[in-house]
């Protein structure tokens, strides 16, 4: 007997659903929030408050990477800084549990919603710190907002135009249909395999703490929206780099500019390097013998980093006319 074609679309969409549902739910159950959320502009912000309320220092705002969530920067920095020091860890908007609207791929949307999601929690004038695809959102949350920032750190930070263009999948995510199937079916099975080798790639040639894929959450990734907006995120990354190089001179707060000599993900020499020369007066260090998980594998010399850039507003702020 023939089965008719609304049979099989049936078939197919209620397929895609489980596949889809069960791989949510598993992320979830093993990695739900951890935080609590602001609503902002539309948008629902998952973040993190750790440490000291009242500790007399000033306070940090970490911003994840591509591919991770807030646990990332939790795991690597968030709980030691938190032991002097008030932090904010979010999950980007559209990553982790956080929500966005359809144009929160933007690195000003995304800058915009995190700002208005700090103050919401009452932190004024933070350090803001930011890796990798985090370090363009901390760009441009300092080109928008730095009358509200102290400081500004970037940690193997996207900052400049790099040849080529994004891994396939993620360019077939934003195909009709072809991305759907792709996030509902290849995904769940596909991309545990290919994320375990994208965080040797990431730490080399340093190796991951024990545990990190687990505790870091790595899986929340393969749920279908938060695949769709991760690729989405990368897709759209260049042209706004493009768009956004030449301007940061205009970033006048103190800045630290931190990368691992190793980095095979974001060039050191293509980004860090460009970007210092645009900010002639930030502090500005290439680790050795590190990678572009250097928040993970040289995290106290990031924290001193960080409160080297601490040291440079309370100076500003005593002596506010005082040279960089």
């Amino acid at each position: 007997m023939r089965v008719p074609g609304w049979m099989i679309l049936v078939g197919v969409f209620l397929s895609l659903a489980l596949v889809g549902g069960c791989a949510t739910w598993r992320a979830e159950r093993k990695s739900p929030p951890i935080g609590r959320f602001v609503e902002v502009d539309g948008a629902r912000i998952h973040l993190v408050e750790i440490g000291p309320q009242d500790a007399g220092q000033i306070p940090v705002v970490l911003i994840h990477g591509a591919s991770v969530n807030l646990r990332d920067m939790k795991i690597a920095l968030g709980e030691d800084l938190a032991r002097t020091r008030r932090v904010i860890v979010v999950d980007r908007p559209g990553r982790g549990y956080s929500t966005r609207p359809d144009d929160g791929w933007r690195l000003d949307i995304q800058a915009d919603l995190i700002h208005q999601a700090v103050r919401a929690a009452g932190i004024e004038k933070p350090i803001v710190v930011g890796q990798s695809f985090g370090g363009a959102v901390a760009l441009a949350y300092a080109l928008r907002h730095q009358e509200d920032m102290s400081g500004l750190v970037l940690l193997a930070a996207v900052s400049h135009e790099w040849p080529g263009g994004v891994a396939w999948y993620n360019k077939a995510s934003g195909w009709p249909v072809v991305g759907t199937l792709l996030r509902r079916l290849v995904i769940p099975v596909y991309a545990p395999i290919a994320a375990k080798r994208g965080v040797i790639k990431s730490f080399r040639p340093d190796e991951a703490p024990a545990g990190y894929y687990e505790e870091a959450g790595i899986t929340l990734l393969f749920r279908a929206k938060d695949f769709r907006n991760n690729a989405s995120d990368l897709r759209n990354l260049k042209p706004q780099i493009v768009k956004m190089a030449g301007t940061y001179s205009a970033i006048r707060i103190p800045t630290a500019i931190i990368t691992g000599a190793d980095d095979k993900t974001v060039s050191p020499i293509r980004h860090s390097a460009a970007l210092a020369r645009e900010l002639p007066d930030a502090y500005y260090e290439v680790l050795p013998d590190t990678g572009h998980a250097l928040h993970h594998s040289e995290k106290a010399k990031i924290i001193a980093a960080i409160d080297r850039v601490a040291e440079r507003a309370r100076e500003r702020e005593i002596r506010p006319n005082a040279a960089e």
